[in-house]
């Protein structure tokens, strides 16, 4: 990919020194289009020269020229005259009349950098946040929204003789290659959470708005706390066994009685919507590295052109988002009045039994 690139955009300049008449036509490709700074140099030096008085012979002279008036020596001595002349060789622009096609391969290209910078930049922010910096990380998602359209905008102010040519829909679905595993976990919030729930189900009405059974990497811990929403719903008794036997019913991993007994052992009352915040936090942060990571293969995949790509990564984004608006609900006040009556809590222990002080190891 890089190869085709670096010879498009040698094509593009080679067709604009041919027939730089052309130039005005192509101001719908900005310097940073260009993956190396001498060849976005030579594009704005093009563009800065009035061609309307050189003769055609003197265009090598005028561009030359152009070129040493730019600041930065190391693109000056890159430009040399000989490399001019090279780019003007009709073995690097086979034919300077397809000047707007190699333009929008160009173009094609850059976007799928910038895509794939977008991404990488997304899973920097993921790894390296705090977990009570979740609602700050998760900003960084709306800024490559804004970055999607931006590059969307771009690619509709190519002709659109150009993008009919170049954005083809994919013959088979791309699907980005998964994850080898999540990028944040904490199993240890996640037990204490569900473990407070059984203990004191009533906390459901203060967690239930945004916290879902997917925030929860353990499996069996995402299932029973479905099993919990789903009777609380029902206004059913919620304990042990209520919560087992509802479990079955749905599909996917089922709760084990050792869990089910670690859980009921070590309940807390009082603590879940604490602890369920550092669950949600910590999946959203794990959602927007795997967001990045999609969003970075997308990038990859020469099959997907402009518009589709961005469509691609603009879905992959989509769960972000919906992290961003439960995150803010959550950390306002918890309703705690309810029209709904609280489900009956678990029956209270036997005071013969003696009290467990078992760390629950999940």
């Amino acid at each position: 990919m890089k190869r085709l690139t670096r010879r498009a955009e040698e094509a593009l300049l080679g067709a604009m020194l041919h027939r730089p008449e052309a130039l005005p036509s192509m101001r719908w490709i900005p310097p940073g289009t260009f993956s190396r700074p001498d060849y976005a140099a030579l594009w704005g030096v093009l563009h800065s020269i009035d061609f309307t008085k050189v003769a055609p012979n003197d265009v090598p002279a005028a561009v030359t020229a152009a070129v040493a008036k730019i600041e930065e020596p190391g693109i000056r001595q890159t430009l040399t005259p000989s490399r001019i002349s090279h780019l003007a060789n009709l073995s690097v622009c086979p034919n300077p009349r397809t000047a707007p096609l190699y333009g929008g391969m160009v173009l094609e290209a850059a976007i799928h950098r910038a895509v794939e910078h977008a991404g990488e930049q997304l899973r920097d922010t993921a790894r390296q946040a705090e977990v009570d910096q979740a609602l700050k990380a998760l900003e960084q998602a709306d800024k490559t929204g804004q970055r999607l359209a931006q590059l969307d905008a771009a690619w509709k102010a190519a002709p659109e003789t150009v993008r009919n040519l170049l954005d083809t829909q994919p013959e088979q679905p791309v699907t980005p290659v998964p994850r080898t595993e999540r990028a944040r976990v904490d199993i240890q919030a996640e037990g204490e959470t569900v473990a407070s729930l059984l203990y004191e189900p009533r906390q459901l009405r203060e967690v239930t708005g945004w916290l879902q059974e997917g925030d929860f990497s353990h499996p069996q811990l995402a299932a029973v706390y479905k099993a919990m929403r789903t009777l609380d719903e029902r206004h059913a008794p919620i304990d042990p066994l209520t919560v087992a036997w509802e479990a079955q019913r749905h599909p996917g991993p089922q709760p084990s009685e050792q869990v089910l007994a670690e859980l009921e052992e070590a309940g807390m009352g009082g603590t879940a919507a604490y602890t369920g915040e550092q669950v949600l936090h910590t999946a959203a942060l794990d959602r927007l590295d795997a967001a990045g990571h999609d969003i970075r293969n997308y990038s990859r995949h020469p099959g997907l052109a402009p518009g589709a790509l961005v469509d691609h990564a603009e879905q992959a984004l989509q769960p972000v988002h919906a992290d961003h608006e439960r995150i803010q609900h959550a950390a306002r006040e918890p309703e705690l009045t309810s029209d709904k009556e609280p489900a009956p809590g678990a029956p209270a222990p036997s005071p013969e039994l003696p009290a467990h002080e078992m760390e629950m190891d999940l």
